[in-house]
């Protein structure tokens, strides 16, 4: 009994460590979880986006706790997952109850720029965005003075060597946004990621018809050594049940057969008597 106990609980606690794992970012949208989940997938760190039980319509990803390291190293490293943009709406509900013109146009300013950077991390391949706008205020008083021209500046860090639209399209999308900027007027900086390499413990190795890294390949073989010896040792125990279950029938049998045969034979003495 105590070898057996000793075999069931190395299986417990192979089965808990393989099951084992933690959140390293909660409370994202889907795109910017499914961002985290591709980083980390392409640096050999296996992970899962589920729904976030502590704020609704939100998602966080989980990755196995041997991995947590790897994983917040890969996500600081990338900047991910990108800082919360709080958009116009959000950037106009802040401030006093009677805002000044000045604050009023700068909050609307930051809440623009807030909602480009939103728009431009949507897209797929971009791992993080910055806008900023120069758009000077105008007082309505001095009609004289013709206020000078709005500029605007992006910065753009994107996956692989080509960005996922020109530049073109970036000052499009952005002079769009903004009143009175031309497109001629944005600087648009585009900056590849640098791809990370992948460490020699997380290249993937094939064990059957499942896919690791070398680092969890010998807990995986350790939990199928270990399903093996309980499944052999499950059948074992049939067969064993099933010997002596055939056995304390024939015994049975032949109680039965000898206790028919005894009035026979008792029956059978007078006679010879008689005789």
């Amino acid at each position: 009994m105590r070898s057996w106990g000793t075999v069931w609980a190395l299986a417990l606690a192979c089965l808990g460590a393989a099951g084992c794992s933690v959140p390293v970012v909660a409370g994202l949208d889907e795109s910017d979880a499914s961002q985290v989940v591709v980083a980390l997938e392409q640096s050999g760190v296996a992970s899962e986006k589920a729904r976030d039980p502590d704020k609704e319509g939100a998602y966080r990803v989980t990755v196995a706790r041997d991995d947590a390291g790897a994983a917040l190293a890969v996500l600081a490293e990338q900047g991910l997952p990108p800082p919360a943009s709080p958009g116009v709406l959000e950037a106009l509900g802040k401030g006093s109850m009677v805002p000044s013109r000045v604050a009023e146009h700068a909050r609307v300013i930051a809440g623009t720029s807030d909602e480009l950077e939103r728009s431009l991390r949507g897209l797929d391949g971009v791992l993080s965005a910055r806008v900023h706008l120069g758009v000077p205020g105008r007082d309505p008083l001095d009609l004289d003075e013709k206020p000078p021209a709005a500029t605007a500046s992006v910065l753009l860090r994107h996956r692989g060597a080509t960005p996922p639209l020109t530049a073109a399209e970036v000052q499009r999308l952005v002079a769009g946004a903004v009143p009175g900027l031309s497109p001629e007027q944005v600087s648009v900086v585009m900056l590849p990621a640098a791809p990370r390499p992948r460490p020699p413990d997380r290249q993937l190795a094939r064990l059957g018809p499942l896919t690791v890294t070398h680092a969890s390949l010998f807990a995986l073989r350790g939990i199928i050594g270990v399903a093996a010896v309980l499944n052999a040792a499950l059948l074992a125990c049939v067969v064993g049940l099933w010997l002596r279950l055939r056995r304390a029938e024939h015994e049975l049998r032949s109680v039965r057969g000898e206790d028919d045969a005894a009035p026979h034979r008792a029956s059978a003495k007078p006679a010879q008597l008689v005789r």
